[in-house]
């Protein structure tokens, strides 16, 4: 049994797959897929970057992608965009399959968490089909959903299994396939005691953000606040999609584009307050973000806008509900963390020190296996 994954990126940024198949690969073959989009691209900037860097890619042909553990197997094949081009598609589909060993009797279990990829398998009896879905797609920014709602339609109709990542995804599938799979978190990397980064020497009252940013912050709470609590430092760390400046120009605002992700926790386990500032929009109401084991796992008190992933943690997480009461709740969590008679480190850790990586990869393969 192998498995062939279709999703971002190898490397390019720590997603929940990500973290499963540095798990899954311990034991199995795991060959991976870039270079499979879920929009036709523009002529602009951004754009032609990406493309750049896909040429680059698929010029450098299958590489071995390093994980923390054990080598995952990159392949990097010319794949068209116009996925709703039947000629786009025969191509795509023969780009793929001649890079796999179809011939031997032994199963593939097919792991697919791009909707797109599901037009370049060639699926035989042996073989298992799974879509997990991270994200609703009609609601995800940057994802063309007209290109994508067809080829994610016959995804969820030709899956054997089918893992989501919230309440919200789980009401939209078939019932009799669909699983909850939430995210875990790397608990180690997140609860061990690491140095305080360089960045936050000199910064007191430190509330704190990492994450992409993207149409999905309320950069307007998050300028609300630091307005009103001027003694207050916001940290704020992540790529930048959308336009910040405003935010960034204050003077008790810090702005870091981008830090490795083992580089999270001497930011996390250090500032006073974790932040999850997102708007009420489709997207945030399906999703189940990474960053909330993460945050929980470093010890520090959370303080989020509402969403319904986050009410199940409603006894370990002030939850605001309007910008007024968003800041309440950071002001309460400010004098928490600085109690030092309230140990608040013990029971937000124990919350999550049961959803590592290796329990979700191992959930998955006692159902395979």
């Amino acid at each position: 049994m192998k498995f062939v994954v279709f999703a971002e990126d190898w490397g390019r940024h720590p997603s929940s797959t990500q973290h499963i198949f540095k798990v899954i690969a311990e034991r199995y073959d795991v060959t991976w897929f870039n270079s499979v989009g879920m929009r036709k691209p523009k002529i602009n900037f951004t754009d032609i970057k990406r493309v750049l860097g896909k040429v680059k890619l698929m010029m450098a042909g299958n590489v071995k992608a390093p994980s923390d553990k054990l080598p995952v197997a990159a392949r990097n094949p010319l794949i068209l965009p116009w996925h709703d081009n039947k000629w786009a598609t025969r191509f795509n589909k023969r780009q793929v399959t001649k890079t796999l060993d179809l011939s031997s009797h032994e199963p593939i279990i097919y792991w697919v968490s791009v909707p797109t990829a599901i037009n370049m398998i060639q699926l035989r009896p042996q073989d298992r089909l799974i879509y997990y879905c991270g994200d609703d797609f009609s609601s995800l920014a940057g994802v063309d959903y007209d290109l994508v709602k067809a080829s994610e339609e016959r995804l969820i109709h030709m899956a054997h299994n089918i893992y989501v990542v919230s309440k919200v995804l789980l009401d939209k599938m078939p019932k009799h396939k669909t699983q909850m799979l939430e995210h875990g978190v790397d608990y180690d990397l997140f609860s061990d005691i690491k140095k305080p980064h360089s960045q936050l020497h000199n910064l007191s009252n430190v509330i704190g953000f990492y994450g992409s940013i993207s149409k999905w912050l309320d950069v307007d709470l998050l300028i609300k606040l630091a307005k009103a609590r001027p003694n207050y430092h916001l940290v704020l760390i992540g790529k930048a999609d959308i336009d910040i400046s405003a935010l960034v120009a204050l003077p008790n605002v810090t702005y870091i584009s981008q830090i490795a992700h083992h580089q999270l926790a001497s930011f996390s386990q250090h500032w006073q307050v974790s932040l999850l500032p997102f708007l009420d929009n489709g997207q945030i109401k399906a999703c189940n973000p990474l960053k909330l084991k993460e945050y929980l796992a470093a010890g520090k008190p959370v303080v989020s806008t509402h969403f319904p992933a986050v009410e199940r943690y409603k006894d370990m997480v002030l939850i605001g509900k309007d910008h007024a009461g968003f800041i309440a709740r950071v002001d309460h969590a400010m004098v928490i963390s600085k109690n030092p008679f309230l140990d608040w480190r013990t029971p937000s850790q124990q919350h999550v020190v049961r959803h590592s990586w290796k329990q979700k990869a191992a959930f998955v393969l006692e159902q395979i296996e």
